[in-house]
């Protein structure tokens, strides 16, 4: 069966995958057992949780359907300049080998 790259999925497929790959990221990186991050990825997740935290946003909530969908395009926003690394990640974890290892390898 063929890899499956982001080129050749539907855009909800997308999103569910870059979704669970943030979460098993995020598990694998609290642990220690990844750390292959650009710090550029580091402050993009950090400012969408500080976005979604905080309680000003760039069109206000209280504006039915327009305040959620700002949340979301910020979000999907993040989801797409973190992919390069979640498919790095995923191409990690699928070859089992460590950072370190990675490393010395180039």
């Amino acid at each position: 069966m063929p890899k499956i790259s982001p080129s050749n999925m539907n855009l909800f497929a997308r999103i569910i995958r870059d979704i669970r790959l943030l979460f098993l990221l995020i598990g694998d990186f609290v642990t220690g057992r990844y750390r292959n991050i650009s710090p550029l990825s580091g402050v993009i997740f950090f400012l969408a949780i500080v976005y979604l935290i905080l309680p000003f946003d760039l069109v206000s909530d209280f504006i039915p359907g327009l305040g959620q969908l700002d949340d979301m395009a910020f979000l999907l926003a993040c989801l797409f300049f973190l992919e390069k690394d979640l498919y790095r990640y995923q191409d990690w974890k699928e070859g089992g080998r460590s950072t370190r290892e990675e490393d010395q390898l180039n």
